[in-house]
């Protein structure tokens, strides 16, 4: 059975094991709608795309864009959703929010790809994490804000026109040094201010960063939200982590009429027993 409130609930693919069919079937009969995508495990080589230029970059992107499309029809005979990606930059080399101009060029470019595969799969959302990334060093916060906001709104316009956005997740811990609670987030969507951006929260951050309920219903109901992680901390099981309150975050949006995507982000790899237990654990727990 699918789920019958109006958000809907994914799992990250990043907690399969070897077996990807297998994971997926466990997916379906658990009663998922969508699965949030690490663009590697459909694309290997996908980093590498940024050392090419022209007809050659939009040679590889459109073959890419090609399985993209031939992966979405597999996981629809399923009944599935690519509903988002994440680990955008995992493997890339040479990229920063913050460093050299080629640096920053190389990010953007990298995160513009993406975007158009995420369009061609029927993705809605990118979720951009990458703590190592985005240390500010000795930049202001207002320099920090101001270079961010450059970069992450020529990455949204193409994100737009290719029917997604680039969402930006708040993080506490990971060794983060920039945007590490909602407030911050926020006060980025602000600066950015293009239809192709989002927030991307997630529950172990928001606890870590003590952002409450009330916090995430806030924000929920003034800014672009498609998805919203639910995770425990260094992405481990989410019934080792009963901690965080993800019922009372879970409770929040609801009344907040949020009708987004919810996903459950575990490391893996997992085997499909054990999915199946942590997605009865958290429907349980979140009453979904």
């Amino acid at each position: 059975m699918k789920s019958v409130d109006s958000m809907k609930l994914a799992i990250s693919n990043i907690a399969f094991g070897e077996d990807q069919q297998a994971a997926l079937n466990c997916v379906y009969q658990n009663g998922l709608d969508g699965i949030v995508v690490a663009p590697p495990t459909i694309w290997p080589h996908l980093p590498e795309i940024t050392d090419l230029s022209g007809q050659d970059r939009k040679d590889c992107i459109e073959k890419m864009g090609q399985d993209a499309e031939d992966y979405s029809k597999r996981l629809g005979d399923l009944g599935l959703k690519v509903f988002g990606f994440q680990s955008l930059t995992y493997r890339a080399k040479g990229m920063s929010l913050f460093g050299s101009e080629n640096e920053r060029n190389r990010l953007a470019e990298h995160l513009e790809s993406q975007a158009i595969l995420a369009g061609k799969i029927g993705a809605d959302s990118m979720s951009f994490g990458s703590p190592g990334l985005r240390n500010p060093s000795e930049l202001s916060g207002e320099q920090a804000m101001d270079l961010a906001s450059e970069l992450l709104g020529r990455v949204a316009t193409v994100a737009y026109d290719n029917g997604t956005q680039i969402a930006f997740e708040p993080l506490s811990g990971y060794g983060n040094k920039f945007v590490e609670n909602l407030n911050d987030a926020m006060e980025l969507a602000n600066r950015v201010d293009n239809p192709g951006f989002g927030i991307h929260p997630d529950t172990a951050a928001m606890y870590g960063a003590k952002d409450g309920p009330e916090g995430l219903s806030l924000t929920v109901s003034g800014y672009d939200v498609r998805g919203i992680d639910i995770s425990a901390p260094g992405l481990a099981r989410l019934s080792l982590a009963p901690e965080i309150p993800q019922g009372d975050y879970i409770t929040a949006i609801k009344k907040a009429k949020y009708d987004g995507w919810v996903s459950i982000e575990m490391g893996g790899p997992l085997d499909s027993h054990v999915i199946g237990q942590e997605i009865e654990y958290i429907k349980e727990q979140c009453g979904l």
